[in-house]
This record gives C-alpha cells, sequence and structure tokens, in this order.
C-alpha cells in the first residue's frame, strides 16, 4: 500500500518511495559532483605553469579556494540527506510519516538547498572550463607564432 502525503507547498501528493527516491537522487547527484571535483582540481593543477604564465595565479587560487568550498559543501550536504533518510526510515517504523509537516518542510528545504548549491556550482565550473579554454588558446596561439 503506497501512502500518500499532501505536501504543504500547492499541489504536489508525493509517496512516501517518492520522498526516499528524491533522496537517493539527491545522493547520486553529489556523488557524481565529487568526481567532477576530482577532475576539476586535476585540470587546474595540471595547467599551473600555463596559469602562471598567463598571469591568472590569483584567479586560479580563488578557483581553487572555491572547488574546496564545494567540496566541503556537499560533504555537509551528504551527510544532511543521510540523516534526513534515517529520519523517513524512523517515521515509517512508527506509523507517523502521513501528516508530518516538519518532515515535509525539511524535505523541502534540503531539495532548494541542494538545487542552489548544484547551481552555483555549475556556475563555477563554467567559469573554471572557461579560464582553462582561454588558456589552451593562448597556448596554441604561441606554438603557432
Amino acid at each position: 500500500m503506497k501512502t500518500k502525503i499532501k505536501k504543504e507547498w500547492p499541489g504536489k501528493i508525493k509517496g512516501i518511495n517518492e520522498l526516499h527516491n528524491n533522496s537517493k537522487k539527491w545522493l547520486s547527484e553529489i556523488e557524481f559532483t565529487k568526481y567532477e571535483i576530482q577532475f576539476l582540481s586535476h585540470l587546474l593543477s595540471s595547467k599551473y605553469i600555463d596559469y602562471l604564465d598567463s598571469g591568472l595565479f590569483k584567479k586560479i587560487s580563488e578557483f581553487s579556494s572555491a572547488i574546496f568550498n564545494k567540496k566541503k559543501d556537499f560533504t555537509d550536504l551528504k551527510e544532511l540527506v543521510l540523516e534526513h533518510e534515517k529520519t523517513l526510515s524512523n517515521l515509517i517504523n512508527q506509523n507517523a510519516i502521513v501528516g508530518n509537516t516538519n518532515y515535509l518542510a525539511t524535505h523541502e528545504k534540503i531539495g532548494k538547498e541542494i538545487n542552489i548549491t548544484l547551481k552555483d556550482y555549475k556556475n563555477l565550473k563554467l567559469q573554471i572550463f572557461d579560464i582553462v579554454e582561454g588558456v589552451m588558446r593562448l597556448k596554441d596561439q604561441k606554438k603557432l607564432a
């Protein structure tokens, strides 16, 4: 039997499975960003000399710091989602999930926080790719000259 839960935001009804699937999706996205962050860190460090030649030392340092901060943000979010899943499990075991507006409000808040963090991260990633692309073009131009 699927229990439907009326959420506090307009027109949304989600069952326990859908709440759980949201959490699984969030965890999957967070895990994927872990690999992307590792790639970006390697990308920035592998071209370090080229960045110095281009006068981008300060910008690269800022990006490296921002990546470190995003990694921490995603680690914190992962812990938050895992704790949220434990709460869901406890509420299911106690048959207390239906109408639990506190849990549903927390679920919505976590979803919004993850979306904001992912949006900020994607913006950072785009900026890093733009810088790397510019440095690569500059390096190619020097080779041709």
